[in-house]
């Protein structure tokens, strides 16, 4: 009976000391403030979590991580640059909703060691005997499919006056 009157006790006082805290002006500004930017925030994790779910908030942080080690080589434009590019990536993959192109995403960041690695060790392709040769696997058929789809795509939408042949 005593200790739960203690307990009570202790976390009244924890409850006064937090209260106390936040009637300091500028805590209550900053709580204020803090409740002012929640459809900001909101819509921060919510794009963080888009991020997370197609395997995009790992390879930034990455990044992110090697810009910071590698500051000190860089320069203040350098890094101005680096922070705008990383923004617009951020932007553009939040803006990638579609399952098909999460599901390509998915597969380079994922797999990027593997596709490293398969890219260093690729043998070269010999002429048109050897060309024949890696077009009867299917996955290959598959990539082909999807660079051929987003070829035609490409083209139906360049801008007129761009073609590098004239």
């Amino acid at each position: 009976m005593e200790q739960g009157r203690v307990e009570a006790n202790t976390q009244r006082k924890s409850l006064d000391d937090v209260v106390s805290s936040l009637s300091e002006p500028d805590n209550a500004q900053a709580l204020k403030d803090l409740v002012e930017a929640l459809p900001s925030i909101r819509k921060a994790v919510t794009l963080l979590a888009q991020l997370d779910r197609i395997g995009a908030l790992d390879t930034l942080f990455s990044l992110s991580c090697a810009l910071a080690n590698s500051k000190s080589m860089l320069s203040d434009e350098m890094v101005a640059g680096a922070a705008s590019l990383g923004s617009s990536a951020i932007e553009l993959l939040a803006k990638l909703s579609s399952p098909e192109l999460q599901g390509l995403l998915s597969v380079v960041f994922d797999h990027s060691v593997e596709l490293s690695q398969a890219m260093t060790k690729a043998p070269r392709v010999k002429g048109v005997i050897g060309l024949m040769k890696e077009i009867r696997d299917p996955d290959v058929q598959k990539g082909l499919g999807a660079l051929f789809a987003f070829l035609r795509l490409f083209g139906r939408y360049a801008k007129p006056g761009s073609d590098v042949n004239g």
